[in-house]
């Protein structure tokens, strides 16, 4: 078999990049598909998720949110278009770019489509956990904060209370606050 000019100095084929990132990408959505206990998963991204089924699940994974709208058992490909449809304006609804996707040609099974879908879901995944990272350094930065600001109140109360006492503490063979003074007799 002739080996095409590109492979023989190690450059990869278009077909070949398609092939990876189509595997990169099946490899991801099956880990969050395992990971949340679906029994179904990719097998091959070109065709398991033009009727919008998996894909629905994929994305509510993601989102951690439910896509309304979505025909669990469609028969006919203009069910699988209005389910594909409903995922990508779910993803349009919550900000992502979907701009330049038809779900005509992810229900049809074009592989740049479908790539440049899960692209998206992964970045849109990625920004996600960014900012619940964000989220979390808040909310710590925030605990940290008050129980900074508690315990040097808590110090600053001890230290007004020893000022106090040394202050108006009467030393010994002395009268303080309240103790009868001396009368000035002449």
């Amino acid at each position: 078999m002739d080996v095409p000019e590109a492979s023989k100095h190690g450059k990869k084929s278009t077909s070949q990049k398609l092939e990876d990132q189509k595997k990169i990408y099946t490899d991801w959505a099956n880990h969050y598909l395992a990971k949340s206990g679906c029994s179904r998963l990719i097998k091959d991204l070109s065709q398991d998720v033009t009727d919008g089924v998996l894909l629905a699940q994929i994305i509510q994974i993601i989102a951690n949110e439910k896509v309304e709208d979505i025909n669990s058992s469609p028969r006919s490909q203009s069910q699988m278009i209005e389910n594909v449809d409903a995922c990508l304006s779910f993803l349009d609804a919550r900000g992502v770019n979907v701009q330049g996707l038809s779900a005509e040609e992810i229900r049809n099974g074009n592989l740049k489509s479908i790539l440049g879908l899960f692209f998206i879901l992964s970045r849109y995944k990625q920004q996600q956990q960014q900012q619940q990272q964000y989220y979390q350094s808040l909310v710590e930065l925030s605990q940290q904060t008050s129980s900074t600001a508690s315990s040097a109140s808590s110090h600053k109360s001890q230290e007004m209370q020893s000022s106090l006492t040394a202050r108006y503490a009467s030393p010994p063979g002395h009268g303080g606050i309240g103790s009868p003074q001396k009368k000035n007799t002449r």
